[in-house]
């Protein structure tokens, strides 16, 4: 009789300690298929079931989160965060600061871009997932032709060499944007606004942007679509999809370029230039200013999970130093850790992983205000009429400069 009591007893404590909290993760369609495999081998070492919830990537999935934030925000535990959502989460409390379970080692390997992509003000507010920047990827075997080795530095070293490649015949256009009145506008401006050594807003946010190495970042942009003509004008109604297509294709020489670019170029179910590309470092106004733009994605848990402690656990297995290690090798997502690029399998498996991480030390995030969402489609409206010449570029950012004043304010009001 005891001893059957002591079995039965033991096999409650083991159910007992076999977690019941189950986590509820509002995510992209993509990767579905590693994160289902994930969630088994989580659930396998925890217990702690996590249910997906799968809503298409950005725009869609704010509104989900928005309405669960103000409905308690216990509909959904976990979630991705973008960097440019962070300070509005973070000043409305709908996300929960992690600081108490973060490392040291944590803070040392964390790569500097992709930590400011989840932190404001001092806080962590998640981990790095997808820690992404565009890269400047080239073409070797096409700028040979023009009598090229690497790609210049300089702005204006571009320029000669595009227009020595257009001239001779080898393309038509040597490059191609997403310039689209789209985020992806936004985006390569802040990238050739850094180049130029620019910034967007000073301490107290107020614009800077369109100050004169603004103007010159911008006016460079038109220039190259109607003064030197090296960018196929048909950028104007682009977002990344077509730039890509056309380095796919061979029919540009460079361009800007997400993620782990080398690895799609080098795939020849999706290129004809496999082997081709190389990575260099951004070109700048003086070629001492090689910064692009980054985009970091993280995960995040919202303020009203009832189970902070396995949220943690969850977002800590999965985009941790060791989780971010498996993902980059797994499911090619680029790790926002400095211990996974120093990774040999990961560095065997990328190529160009040494370049992409030089240039992952020249890297700025968009504007970090809680007002981003609004200010953003307002900036890209001016940056369009600029390139479309219904602008000069001065008249432009001074707009969006006077628009970005005028959402602060208006933000500044509904938060007193």
């Amino acid at each position: 009789m005891k001893k059957t009591f002591l079995i039965i007893l033991v096999a409650i404590l083991g159910i007992a300690s076999f977690s019941q909290a189950e986590l509820n993760f509002i995510v992209g369609p993509e990767n579905l298929e590693y994160l289902i495999q994930r969630n088994q081998e989580f659930y396998d070492k925890t217990g702690i079931r996590v249910n997906l919830t799968v809503v298409p990537y950005g725009r869609d999935a704010v509104p989900k989160l928005i309405a669960s934030f103000l409905a308690g925000g216990t509909q959904y535990d976990i979630f991705t965060i973008d960097c440019v959502d962070v300070p509005m989460y973070a000043e409305n409390e709908w996300v929960l600061p992690v600081d108490q379970w973060i490392t040291e080692n944590m803070k040392k390997d964390a790569l500097p871009f992709a930590l400011d992509g989840v932190a404001y003000e001092g806080h962590w507010y998640g981990l790095p997932w997808v820690s992404e920047w565009k890269s400047f990827v080239y073409n070797k075997e096409i700028i040979k032709k023009a009598g090229y080795d690497v790609m210049p530095v300089t702005w204006d070293e571009v320029v000669k060499l595009s227009q020595d490649l257009q001239n001779a015949g080898i393309v038509k256009y040597a490059t191609a944007g997403s310039w689209a009145q789209k985020e992806s506008l936004v985006c390569d401006f802040v990238a050739i606004l850094a180049s130029f050594g620019g910034e967007f807003f000073d301490e107290n946010l107020n614009p800077v942007f369109n100050n004169e190495k603004g103007v010159q970042a911008l006016q460079f942009m038109v220039d190259m679509i109607y003064k030197y003509k090296i960018i196929n004008p048909s950028s104007l109604s682009w977002t990344e999809l077509e730039v890509y297509q056309n380095m796919f294709n061979g029919t540009i020489a460079y361009a800007m370029m997400w993620g782990l670019p080398l690895v799609d170029l080098d795939n020849p179910a999706l290129s004809k230039v496999v082997g081709q590309c190389e990575i260099g470092l951004m070109p700048s106004v003086d070629g001492d200013h090689p910064y692009t733009v980054s985009g970091p994605m993280g995960l995040a848990i919202s303020y009203g999970t009832k189970y902070p402690k396995e949220a943690w656990q969850y977002i800590e297995f999965l985009a941790g130093p060791e989780g971010a290690l498996d993902a980059a090798l797994y499911a090619g997502l680029v790790p926002g850790w400095q211990s996974a690029w120093e990774n040999s399998e990961f560095k065997q498996k990328v190529r160009g992983a040494e370049e992409m991480l030089e240039q992952g030390i020249y890297v700025v995030n968009r504007p970090r205000v809680p007002w981003y969402l609004e200010f953003s489609p307002l900036l890209a409206e001016e940056l369009h009429k600029a390139l479309t010449l219904k602008l000069t570029p001065k008249q432009a950012l001074d707009n969006a400069a006077k628009a970005a004043i005028k959402v602060r304010e208006d933000w500044e009001k509904r938060s007193k």
